[in-house]
């Protein structure tokens, strides 16, 4: 019997474990750089960005998996959360079974009865009514100070004395927490996410990045349209071509160390806050459990990590997208 029991602490560990490193595995696939972006070949881009490809195909397949894994689990378990929401209601605000037949209804209630059920509820948790509560908004400093004084006692003498009612406490107060938590993990993503947009904005947004590409575009038409019949204008068209080969050498020689250097920065942002993706996921389960009582399955709390990840990858797909001029194009 223990060496069952041992068997199976082992297995969950492992699959927890295993569960936890799915996006710091690959994290550590991610294909590095190569040393040179501009004086490279198309065979040499071709095998980068297939390498970049197909992880990043591998990855959205393994999100996609975990999304369909949760949401069927959420799906399959839908009933017994309505059902607990309802009993946490019924709890929280005092309802009854036919006010919460009432709420399910509450399209084919009057005004007036959706009026009185609020009063029922805004008394239950705070004693006084909607239009008190409207009231309280009125008042002065001095006087809102002395109401939640006065709400706070009352409430902690309420609790000693019913044990019940202090146990919903402790478990409202958890959860404000975990919500505060989530909000507050959510809002330093987003900055971040924020910052490493601004990475790119600007190379794309470079007026200089559009005349150049004009100005190749113009003399490739203008070579274009001496095709054909040969009546001397070889040489000008040399010409032009070493236009182009010089300005898209220099298009690349501007452009890409800037993007480079853009993606290295992103790397790093990238594996700074994994921490912060991963709490993220956690603390989502967290909350999902507390309003729910669904756990969420083995590697769902990774999915945030791994859209960071994957968002990563589609940018150092681009890594050649300034790449121009290939020097096998003059063979």
């Amino acid at each position: 019997m223990k060496k069952i029991m041992f068997f199976l602490i082992a297995v969950t560990v492992t699959l927890s474990a295993g569960a936890q490193n799915i996006s710091n595995g690959y994290l550590m696939k991610i294909p590095a750089l190569p040393a040179d972006s501009c004086n490279v070949t198309r065979a040499g881009v071709e095998r980068f960005t297939q390498q970049v490809s197909a992880l990043a195909g591998q990855l959205k397949d393994e999100i996609d998996t975990l999304n369909r894994t949760v949401n069927r689990h959420i799906k399959a378990n839908e009933g017994s959360a309505q059902e607990r929401a309802m009993k946490q209601m019924s709890q929280q605000y005092g309802m009854s079974q036919s006010d919460i037949e009432k709420m399910k209804n509450s399209k084919n209630m009057t005004a007036e009865e959706k009026q009185a059920f609020a009063n029922k509820m805004m008394s239950q948790q705070t004693n006084m009514t909607v239009d008190e509560a409207k009231n309280l908004g009125k008042m002065s400093e001095a006087g809102r100070k002395a109401y939640a004084e006065a709400y706070v006692t009352e409430a902690m003498a309420t609790s000693q004395a019913d044990p019940k009612q202090q146990a919903q406490n402790d478990a409202l107060k958890s959860q404000y927490y975990l919500v505060n938590s989530q909000q507050a993990t959510v809002k330093k993503l987003s900055a971040i996410e924020q910052n490493i947009s601004a990475l790119y904005s600007p190379i794309e947004a470079d007026p200089e990045r559009q005349k150049m590409l004009d100005r190749i575009g113009q003399w490739n038409n203008k070579i274009m349209s001496m095709t054909g019949i040969d009546y001397g204008q070889g040489k000008e068209m040399d010409s032009l071509a070493v236009l182009i080969k010089n300005e898209q050498i220099a298009y690349c020689n501007k452009f890409t160390p800037r993007y480079r250097a853009a993606l290295r920065k992103h790397l790093e942002l990238l594996k700074t806050s994994m921490p912060d993706y991963q709490s993220l996921g956690k603390i989502t389960a967290e909350v999902t459990k507390v309003q729910t009582g669904i756990e969420m399955p083995a590697g769902g709390t990774e999915i945030p990590a791994l859209k960071a990840i994957d968002a990563y990858l589609n940018a150092l797909q681009d890594a050649f997208d300034y790449n121009l001029y290939f020097p096998e194009d003059e063979n």
